[in-house]
């Protein structure tokens, strides 16, 4: 009986553990500005980000080849470009819900940390895209 009940329990971690849990930062934007400016916008952003060596760049300053046991880093920016998403949607501010624009990474519950260093490294890059001065932390 305890070997079964212990076995659940593992299983049950194990399936805790593989479970989505997209990370991401929400930018806010106009609430003026058109649903399909905004959902064009997304789709511009994450072009700019696929693009050139910015997500190679992110893989070595995070060290995510080690991280995810791959090879080289080229192999992590791939994966990168894979699990990235960038969306409109909503967020919740001091003045309540507003539109905004969400950058990303889709990973599962295990890997929500590195995920998290990561949407944090890209947000360097999309304040310099956007052409934004970063704001205090």
């Amino acid at each position: 009986m305890a070997l079964l009940v212990g076995g659940g329990a593992l299983a049950y971690h194990q399936y805790k553990r593989n479970l989505p849990a997209p990370v991401w930062v929400p930018l806010p934007v106009n609430p003026q500005l058109p649903e399909a400016r905004r959902d064009e916008t997304a789709r511009e952003l994450r072009a700019k980000l696929c693009e050139g060596d910015l997500l190679l760049k992110v893989a070595r300053d995070v060290g995510l080849a080690k991280k995810w046991n791959l090879p080289t880093d080229e192999e992590a920016a791939r994966e990168i470009e894979r699990r990235l998403f960038v969306r409109s949607g909503d967020a919740d501010t001091a003045a309540g819900k507003v539109p905004a624009i969400h950058v990303g990474m889709n990973g599962a519950n295990k890997d929500r940390e590195v995920s998290g260093e990561i949407t944090t490294r890209l947000m360097d890059d999309v304040w310099r895209i956007i052409g934004i001065k970063r704001p205090p932390k």
